[in-house]
């Protein structure tokens, strides 16, 4: 049943991405009218193996009803919690080579207050963000900038040395309309910084506290019977920078990743 809705919730997404009219969704190979699953935020989540444990941590967190509610969800993956998990394991066995392996049980009431940073108000997606995007506010106060984004090409696509994506890899040779992808900008200290130089131009860039991080969706738009889920995939750059995947709370730094 798992692997069946995560179909469902593939060709949602792709086709979503790819700028079909609203009367053309396929979902399970059969023409429907609309891309709305029959399910609450909450179950689709539970029912992703992507998100089933990010599903856990609200609950446990007591965010079910809010993430039930009429709001966006901006929802980490399995990938994000393992990051998590590897960085506060190396950093015990750095202290104590015999810590014993710390897992999702071990995550503190106090860390999962943090959860309400992927909990947005209103039901944002690709029919509803601003062509110049929305700043809005998370549950947790943190605050966070959605948009819609024209891409011509993949972060991992093969590049021509100057920055510029190789032209046989854009999706202009292979689609009539180049697609929107959504992004997340997350806040992180008193400033935004807006562009990739900002960004790399702080001290320690991605681990500095003060870096604002920012992502595309692994899968996005999937409308559920009461808001909206995105799921965060990895940072927007390029190729060399498919080791960002996001670290649950943002915990930890690069250096984390190893012993």
């Amino acid at each position: 049943m798992k692997k069946y809705i995560h179909l469902i919730i593939v060709l949602i997404a792709t086709i979503i991405l790819f700028g079909c009219n609203n009367e053309d969704y396929i979902i399970g190979g059969e023409a429907n009218e609309t891309n709305k699953l029959d399910m609450t935020t909450f179950d689709l989540l539970s029912r992703m193996k992507e998100t089933e444990v990010v599903a856990e941590l609200f609950e446990r967190a007591g965010l079910k009803e809010a993430i039930n509610g009429d709001i966006t969800v901006v929802a980490p993956n399995i990938w994000s919690v393992n990051r998590y998990l590897r960085r506060r394991n190396n950093q015990a066995l750095r202290t104590n080579p015999e810590a014993e392996p710390i897992t999702i049980d071990d995550i503190t009431s106090e860390e999962l207050t943090k959860m309400g940073m992927y909990i947005l108000p209103g039901k944002w997606w690709r029919e509803t963000i601003p062509e110049d995007g929305k700043i809005l506010t998370a549950l947790d106060g943190t605050e966070v900038y959605i948009s819609r984004d024209k891409t011509n090409t993949d972060p991992g696509a093969a590049w021509d040395g100057s920055g510029v994506a190789g032209w046989g890899y854009q999706y202009s040779n292979f689609m009539q309309e180049v697609p929107y992808i959504i992004h997340i900008h997350f806040k992180r200290g008193a400033n935004w910084e807006w562009t990739g130089i900002e960004r790399s131009s702080l001290s320690e860039y991605f681990d500095n506290p003060e870096c604002d991080h920012v992502y595309r969706m692994y899968v996005s738009d999937i409308l559920t019977l009461n808001g909206v889920v995105h799921v965060l995939y990895q940072g927007d750059y390029n190729y060399s920078d498919h080791y960002y995947y996001h670290s649950l709370f943002f915990f930890g730094t690069r250096s984390d990743d190893l012993l």
